[in-house]
């Protein structure tokens, strides 16, 4: 996995005046001010998301995140499949299965199964009073990180950029991560060119690079770096 340069500032300190096309305000330290979407999508349901993933501008694989409601929250369900093609012979695979429990706008349980190259691992997650115990990984590791943590994958999560540490759900380690605003910006998407937000987001192990959040929190776009490739994510739906 590629290094992470940690970034000084965080986003803790969310402003609370929001403007009235969706974005709020917020300046951070040494980062200066950026427009972020007005919530999260922790506690109100998700879009499911959908997105194709490109490698040097070819299609390698698939990052679908599908949202159950439950009583009192909802069931996330996240699909990775990657696939490295040469000469029509798989030269590369990753699979990554996780189903995660979300109440009161937190993580309570996950169950992840992954599959790197052959090498296969699971984590399990599951709430303990204020803690997360975590267990798995592809070292067998077992350890107790704060309630409120979120894993390396729950990009569809605008609340990801205001963490100062994720679980690595690969490793089940817990990692520092940072991020920094890159501006705002107009892309475009099948419905026409709408502004986003963007964000650099950086960790000491795992998935690194940036993600683009619309108004209402929804993720929209990625670009992620691992083990020295960049991913290039296109939102299929």
């Amino acid at each position: 996995d590629v290094g992470a340069t940690t970034i000084s500032s965080s986003v803790d300190k969310v402003g609370a005046r929001w403007s009235r096309r969706g974005f709020a305000l917020s300046c951070l330290g040494g980062v200066g001010c950026l427009a972020l979407p007005v919530r999260g999508r922790a506690e109100s349901l998700p879009l499911e998301r959908r997105f194709a993933i490109f490698r040097d501008d070819n299609e390698i694989g698939r990052h679908e995140v599908r949202f159950t409601p439950t009583a009192n929250g909802f069931d996330v369900s996240t699909d990775i499949d990657i696939k490295v093609k040469v000469a029509f012979i798989t030269a590369f695979h990753f699979s990554q299965r996780a189903n995660d429990r979300w109440i009161g706008g937190q993580l309570v349980e996950s169950r992840v199964t992954t599959d790197d190259n052959g090498k296969e691992s699971s984590t399990e997650i599951e709430a303990r009073g204020p803690t997360l115990k975590v267990e798995g990984g592809v070292e067998n590791r077992s350890l107790q990180v704060p309630l409120g943590t979120m894993t390396d994958i729950a990009f569809w999560n605008l609340d990801i950029v205001r963490q100062r540490s994720l679980v690595d759900i690969q490793k089940a380690i817990l990692t520092d991560v940072a991020a920094a605003s890159a501006g705002s910006e107009t892309i475009t998407l099948a419905g026409g060119p709408i502004t986003v937000a963007r964000f650099t987001i950086n960790s000491q192990s795992g998935r690194n690079g940036d993600i683009w959040f619309d108004a209402d929190g929804n993720w929209v776009k990625g670009r992620l770096v691992t083990r020295g490739e960049t991913l290039d994510y296109r939102l299929i739906a």
